[in-house]
């Protein structure tokens, strides 16, 4: 079978996680960066015995088949070092078995990060064997200089939880304030502990991720996740007009997210304020409509979503704004969340149209103004 013929199969198989749609998406995504900063997948000691370590090799074979390339780092969570180097030898072993191509590189190596790139781009799994941790080429250093997307750390509870209910994400700022110490392993208190020296660090922006050999695909492959993402809030601009933007940013932002064209008229015309990630990945815009807050556009660029940017937006409009309504095509995939976020949703004709903290009284006229609203995008 043909590269691109394996390719299709495997983006297929990916329907079994209901991410067909959203795998050809990410898996176009990854390969259009450059291949080391795919994923840095750290590994816990753990995962490398069974079942766990089966369910990785067979969800690594698959990334490979996709012809991407993730950056395994070995010993990073794991003292001893004859122990490092077994687990680095025995994941090379199993993997080469499955026919994916990798290389051991030593993190004390001269030159590593140079040859992590040239194995990577030539779609060799590289596994970086850390048998000591204090070295100059920390884990801290490895996420500097490779800058990753996304640090992913394999750990069999799979998430951080509060009770019963997995935390999808988690402020790194504010982890005190959402998470008990004494209900953590010392996984995971290494792995909080970890992310937040390696959040200090200037100019990193990548996303960590706590999550199980068992779902690293669903992880990587849909918007929902399916382990724990700690990082920063998204830093979110507000302004009262769209004049104090980056008109251009702003357009295909949006255009990107909803995939049509919107309308010239609407980045001219007049709003009630407007919330917008300060890289464009995101935002809010409200106008009046019927007396009220209307929200008229709510987005997360495609590259962005899953990284918690929706969530970030919300809330601080939410915080600013308490009062608004909004409408949703019924297809909308959103609606779901908004269910959630929402005090009151009816349908009226096409659309869906919700609303927080309005008034009985309030509600119809608020329904039909919405569902009456002109389109503010061009018809292909």
């Amino acid at each position: 079978m043909s590269g691109p013929a394996i390719r299709d199969t495997v983006l297929r198989s990916l329907s079994a996680i209901g991410a067909t749609k959203e795998a050809k998406f990410y898996a176009e995504l990854f390969a259009a960066q450059e291949a080391e900063r795919f994923a840095l997948i750290v590994i816990d000691p753990r995962c490398l015995k069974n079942p766990l370590l089966e369910a990785l090799i067979s969800n690594l074979k698959i990334l490979s088949d996709l012809e991407l390339s993730p950056v395994l780092l070995v010993g990073a969570l794991d003292d001893d070092r004859t122990s490092v180097k077994f687990q680095a030898q025995r994941l090379a072993k199993d993997l080469e078995q499955a026919s994916v191509k990798t290389a051991k590189l030593n993190t004390a190596s001269y030159q590593l990060i140079p040859e992590v790139r040239q194995k990577a781009r030539k779609g060799i799994i590289p596994i970086l064997e850390m048998v000591e941790r204090r070295s100059k080429m920390s884990l801290q250093k490895i996420v500097t200089e490779l800058k990753p997307n996304k640090v992913i750390f394999l750990q069999p509870s799979g998430g951080l939880s509060r009770g019963d209910e997995r935390l999808s994400f988690v402020n790194i700022d504010t982890l005190e304030e959402t998470l008990n110490p004494d209900e953590l392993t010392l996984g995971q208190s290494r792995f909080i502990s970890l992310v937040k020296d390696l959040a200090k660090e200037k100019g990193n922006q990548a996303v960590y991720v706590m999550a199980s050999p068992l779902n690293l695909l669903a992880e990587l492959f849909t918007t929902k996740g399916s382990g724990t993402m700690l990082r920063r809030a998204a830093p979110i601009m507000t302004t009262p007009t769209l004049a104090r933007t980056d008109k251009a940013r702003l357009k295909a932002s949006i255009e990107e997210a909803f995939n049509k064209p919107i309308k010239p008229i609407f980045l001219r015309s007049k709003i009630h304020k407007g919330f917008i990630e300060e890289s464009y990945r995101g935002g809010a815009i409200f106008t009046q409509l019927a007396g009220l807050p209307y929200l008229s556009k709510f987005w997360v660029s495609k590259a962005a979503q899953g990284e918690g940017i929706a969530r970030d937006i919300w809330d601080m409009m939410c915080a600013d704004i308490p009062v608004f309504f909004w409408r949703s095509r019924m297809e909308n995939p959103f609606n779901e969340w908004y269910m959630g976020s929402c005090d009151g949703m009816q349908i009226n004709g096409q659309w869906r149209v919700f609303w927080k903290g309005l008034d009985a009284p309030e509600v119809p006229g608020a329904i039909i103004a919405a569902a009456s609203a002109p389109d503010d995008f061009e018809h292909i």
